[in-house]
């Protein structure tokens, strides 16, 4: 069976429509049948989306920082959102088109945006631990971090190749597509550069701090977006969707940089919510 699942593989993925297969409910109806787990860990993140963004409404925007293959650009669409799909990665970019535009009577509603988010227009380095990884970054303390801990993904990362790529911030994208109801940010220890590049505060925000060695970029992420709305509050997940939420209420500035000073978690998601009266 698991070399029959090999082939099958390589031949969809010759034929340009493995990607394709892997976003239509052709896909979510075989897994329901052969292994329903697979498809109840992304029903369960669905509804903690569900619960977390309230008052978003069909065709509402999200922007998806750092899309990768596009699986949290997948559940965003599930909610009727249209979705941003920031990512300069080649391959992830042809990944993202083959499985949201491609071979389709109706496009999915996802713009697909082919550079990384910063805090100016510019050209930068990214490193690469290889094609289509979501280990591959701007951020070279990431890379120095991953290069000298074989323990955190179980493997040794090498970063041995580099490439250059187009930058722009939210501000930018803002200003082409409009105010986003949520922006998702996981850019791999680059999250501080990104918000650096937003002026305005939006409904929800989340980015992704990676422990401890990023505790102080966290912290940083905290201060910014406290600035565009003092009264926003925070809360934190590890990850397990099923568990919700770290902290059981939801933390202005100041009390959660404590509880995030304090976590012992190698990884969270850190979630914002921004008082409607701040947002244009």
């Amino acid at each position: 069976m698991r070399l029959l699942k090999s082939r099958m593989q390589r031949i969809l993925k010759r034929a340009g429509v493995y990607q394709r297969l892997k976003a239509s409910r052709v896909y979510d109806l075989y897994w329901r049948l052969a292994d329903r787990s697979i498809v109840a860990r992304t029903d369960i993140e669905i509804l903690f989306y569900r619960n977390l963004l309230n008052g978003l409404r069909r065709d509402s925007l999200v922007f998806d920082v750092g899309a990768n293959h596009g699986t949290k650009t997948d559940i965003f669409l599930k909610l009727g959102a249209r979705v941003v799909a920031v990512e300069p990665d080649q391959t992830n970019q042809d990944i993202l088109k083959e499985k949201f535009l491609m071979y389709r009577l109706a496009r999915k509603p996802v713009a697909i945006v082919g550079k990384a988010l910063s805090d100016e227009e510019a050209v930068r380095t990214m490193w690469i631990d290889e094609p289509g990884s979501a280990k591959n970054t701007l951020s070279r303390k990431w890379v120095e971090t991953l290069r000298q801990d074989d323990e955190r993904f179980g493997q040794h990362h090498q970063f041995d190749r580099q490439t250059t790529v187009e930058t722009t911030t939210l501000d930018q994208l803002i200003g082409q597509y409009g105010v986003p109801f949520y922006i998702k940010i996981d850019v791999e220890g680059h999250e501080s550069s990104v918000l650096r590049g937003l002026h305005s505060a939006v409904p929800y925000v989340s980015f992704e701090v990676n422990l401890p060695e990023f505790a102080p970029d966290g912290l940083e992420c905290v201060e910014m977006l406290a600035r565009l709305a003092a009264d926003g509050k925070f809360n934190y997940a590890t990850g397990d969707y099923e568990r919700g939420w770290a902290l059981e209420e939801w933390l202005k500035a100041p009390e959660f940089s404590r509880a995030l000073a304090e976590c012992t978690q190698t990884s969270i998601e850190v979630f914002w919510k921004a008082p409607l009266t701040h947002v244009q």
